[in-house]
């Protein structure tokens, strides 16, 4: 049974170029898919954003692991997707990021 640990934010429409290849925000994201197949338990990571919300872009990255003891260790890893995202540029600030852990339905 795989968990899904997600973290979503929303950006201005003004900040879409920040998704652009070799942007700062697309350079976080491709850092954090880059370093946690390195974490045990890791099976994969994705980034998206939606299309249908006209005011703003709502990004969310998730990741999924094998167990609950990958997803815990993760947790409490430096490549936490808030540790990441808030210490890099563009800093995204910690109350406008939001996370959830799901657990897949068999």
């Amino acid at each position: 049974m795989a968990y899904i640990y997600q973290v979503h934010f929303d950006i201005e429409p003004d900040q879409m170029n920040q998704l652009e290849i070799g942007a700062s925000l697309e350079r976080v994201l491709g850092y954090l898919r880059t370093l946690l197949p390195s974490q045990m338990g890791f099976i994969t990571a994705r980034a998206m954003y939606s299309l249908a919300i006209p005011d703003k872009t709502h990004l969310i990255f998730q990741s999924v692991w094998e167990t609950w003891d990958d997803i815990d260790a993760h947790r409490h890893s430096s490549l936490l997707e808030e540790k990441i995202l808030t210490e890099f540029e563009p800093h995204v600030p910690l109350e406008d990021l939001v996370s959830h852990i799901y657990e897949e339905v068999p």
